[in-house]
């Protein structure tokens, strides 16, 4: 029987691309997609799948906090993200989250198959091209000390309300996304602000933005 794999990916044509390499295995089966966080735990909760395939950086709910809700939700499942960062934080934090893969965009297609064959047979895997200490140092177990930083003190919903604020919602389009009150974002922008010493909500967009958790417009 084929294995089932959902796609999370808010890049069409890359979505599109992905979806014929992977049902060219003739044991693996694309049979769902979402195209940002909040789609894709809704996606999951509709069609049970062995694998799912998550982006990182995507508007509403990033891959991250995606990910840490699907693992409560269905701590069984593999899920492997596939991204164009290759820092030791993202890497770090997102086995944190609960991923069982790390795969960078660059890879091939033969790269991408296998290591979805590897993730599925129970092992995790890190792309060969990041760098060989970063691997090391999360197979080891070791994580360099480091000092606090304000991005550390905030909660997983503060991060998930500023991602929001940051793409330009209001605080009842995002109180409806996140299924709180409106007052409740209200208090978690407070919050924000205090935390990172940020005065006003052009302030908050534009450190979102610099986290790399809200992409840059141009035009």
């Amino acid at each position: 029987m084929k294995k089932k794999i959902i796609i999370v990916e808010d890049n069409k044509l890359l979505l599109d691309g992905l979806k014929l390499i992977i049902n060219s295995d003739e044991h693996l089966n694309v049979t769902a997609a979402a195209n940002d966080g909040l789609s894709a735990i809704e996606t999951v909760v509709k069609h049970p799948a062995d694998l799912i395939l998550m982006d990182l950086s995507m508007p509403k709910m990033d891959g991250m906090s995606a990910i840490k809700e699907i693992r409560r939700l269905y701590p069984d499942i593999k899920i492997m993200a596939l991204t164009i960062h290759d820092s030791e934080e993202y890497i770090l934090e997102c086995f944190d989250s609960g991923a069982d893969g790390y795969c960078v965009k660059d890879t091939g297609e033969k790269e991408l198959l296998n290591a979805l064959h590897f993730v599925l047979s129970g092992k995790k895997y890190i792309s060969p091209s990041i760098s060989e200490a970063v691997m090391e140092g999360f197979i080891d177990g070791r994580k360099q000390l480091k000092e606090t930083t304000s991005w550390e003190t905030l909660t997983q919903r503060e991060k998930q309300v500023l991602k929001l604020v940051g793409e330009g919602y209001t605080s009842k389009e995002i109180a409806e996304m996140l299924y709180i009150s409106s007052k409740t974002v209200e208090k978690h922008r407070a919050n924000l602000m205090n935390k990172l010493d940020i005065h006003n909500i052009s302030e908050l967009t534009l450190y979102a933005i610099n986290k790399g958790i809200v992409e840059k417009t141009t035009g």
